[in-house]
């Protein structure tokens, strides 16, 4: 298997974070969480000549779908995850006084059935919590943890749909059995591993029994 290429682009007023993984030698490529706005994506993708394969979503909410549009590309969400993707209150758009018209429908995910990119294989964790369908994507040492865990924090949920029992248990249960040199690229902020957050995430240690 080829090496991969990860380049991380910072967009929006929220600062998502999205991720064009990419292997160089074929000119293919996938992304991790739609932000917007997606010019400078499209641009990069352009330029390079990668020949875009597909899209995945963390989760539904505005600000990591709002490029969907501009990526001419198959995109794939959990399940579950289907009435937020639909639903402007639920995503978050109304508050912007905006809306989220989606051309393509989505592929859907199930925990237990991956994705592969060139052989390599992309784990699907079901990581509920910040929205019913959270999910994390496992790809080699990489985790692409979306809003569920961050540097020294986790993922909101006083949002319509949220659980802080259900999150606290996710990050326990599905991401703190991962070895601790796995490194967490989150949906906002700066990388870290799963090491550091097991020894210095307070707002999970806190909820520890």
């Amino acid at each position: 298997m080829q090496k991969l290429d990860l380049k991380i682009f910072v967009c929006g007023q929220l600062e998502n974070n999205c991720y064009l993984i990419s292997e160089p030698k074929s000119g293919k490529a996938f992304i991790v969480d739609a932000s917007y706005p997606a010019g400078p994506i499209v641009d990069f993708i352009k330029k390079n000549r990668f020949d875009l394969e597909f899209t995945v979503l963390t989760h539904g909410h505005y600000d990591h779908i709002g490029g969907l549009e501009a990526l001419d590309t198959s995109f794939y969400v959990y399940h579950a995850e289907a009435p937020v993707l639909e639903n402007d209150l639920l995503n978050g758009a109304a508050m912007f006084g905006s809306r989220i018209t989606l051309k393509r429908p989505p592929c859907y995910l199930q925990e237990g059935v991956g994705l592969d990119f060139r052989g390599h294989k992309i784990a699907v964790l079901h990581t509920p919590g910040h929205t019913p369908g959270s999910i994390c994507l496992r790809l080699d040492n990489w985790l692409f943890s979306g809003d569920t865990l961050f540097y020294k924090n986790i993922g909101r949920t006083d949002l319509p749909k949220g659980s802080h029992k259900d999150i606290i248990s996710s990050i326990k249960e599905k991401l703190f059995v991962l070895p601790d040199n796995t490194v967490v690229y989150p949906g906002h902020g700066p990388a870290t591993t799963i090491g550091k957050e097991k020894k210095e995430n307070l707002y999970v240690k806190t909820n520890d029994k």
